[in-house]
């Protein structure tokens, strides 16, 4: 494994703290204190020099990430006392609403803080596995910035079954999103090739026909909001790629708000200075939401569904760009 990571400043980060931009842009890194750690650790520079956190940032320059830390790992989680926010519990399973910001599983050299962490401490058992503990229970993932609905299990039967759901996409998965722009038509199928970014490893992107693994969604606008700006759109996942619907929306030139690694604000967004400055005062992660989740009950067979209310950093958005 390569061990460095490069990428450049845009325009839209130009004027931005080191720290700030290594946590927004980074998704392996899980906050602005463990940013500041790997400055402070001479694990990042700024066109072939170390700078402090606070350093302020120019177009252009080259940032370079050691990602040796990647494999600091600790096999076996500890269990901490992190609340959740529990929708519904069973001897089986749980489903929770996570918050933006809690990253689901211990990586990246992150062993505290994570879902699996909590889950542990509030279950005070071993939880299951399929062979990697620092995954105890999770069926599937939401990206660190992402908020909503998840489902854990607590029983091996659970795992398995669940698990064999998320691989034939059986279940049922409606994430909401604020992108830029208005979709047209309003409501469709994007169906593309997806992998990894061959230019940076951080990212994915779409492919050329047969290359990678089929990804596909249907997508509905829900509102249109500030005159056609912006939009807030519903999309149902038919296969659960790694950052699929940031991706996509990327693809369709309608890239979801405050999403900094796959987003460039586009110039009628830049045009507009107030617009412009209420986006970027209120807006620090991409605003993707999972708002409803449907499976089978591992054991009894049970259609289950669960919704879960916007968290207040996306409703408050909403409400601006009304």
């Amino acid at each position: 494994m390569n061990d460095l990571i490069q990428v450049r400043v845009t325009e839209d980060f130009e004027g931005e703290r080191l720290d700030l931009f290594i946590t927004r842009v980074i998704d392996i890194i899980p906050s602005r204190s463990f940013a500041v750690k790997l400055i402070d650790n001479k694990k990042i520079k700024v066109d072939e020099k170390f700078q402090k956190p606070s350093y302020k940032l120019k177009m252009n320059q080259l940032i370079e990430i050691d990602t040796s830390f990647l494999s600091e790992i600790n096999p076996n989680p500890n269990a901490e006392n992190i609340p959740l926010n529990i929708v519904y519990e069973d001897e089986h399973l749980i489903v929770i609403n996570k918050p933006a910001g809690m990253v689901v599983h211990p990586g990246a050299g992150v062993n505290t803080g994570t879902l699996v962490n909590a889950i542990l401490g509030y279950c005070g058992v071993t939880l299951p596995t399929l062979g990697a503990p620092s995954r105890a229970g999770i069926v599937h993932r939401l990206d660190r910035d992402t908020s909503g609905v998840m489902v854990v299990a607590k029983s091996q039967i659970a795992l398995t079954n669940l698990s064999k759901q998320f691989a034939d996409h059986s279940q049922i998965r409606i994430y909401n999103a604020i992108i830029f722009g208005e979709l047209n038509p309003k409501e469709g199928k994007i169906e593309t090739w997806h992998g990894r970014d061959p230019k940076n490893r951080l990212k994915y992107s779409v492919q050329e026909e047969g290359v990678g693994k089929k990804a596909l969604l249907n997508y509905a606008t829900i509102k249109n909001l500030c005159g056609n700006l912006c939009s807030l759109i519903s999309c149902k996942l038919y296969t659960g790629r790694t950052h699929q619907i940031r991706v996509q929306m990327s693809y369709m030139n309608h890239g979801i708000i405050g999403d900094a690694l796959y987003t460039k604000t586009p110039q009628s967004i830049i045009n507009n200075k107030e617009l412009s400055a209420m986006i970027s005062k209120n807006v620090s992660r991409q605003m993707l939401h999972a708002t409803h989740l449907g499976f089978k009950h591992p054991v009894s067979g049970e259609n289950l569904s669960f919704d879960v209310p916007y968290p207040e950093d996306f409703q408050n958005i909403l409400t601006l760009l009304k």
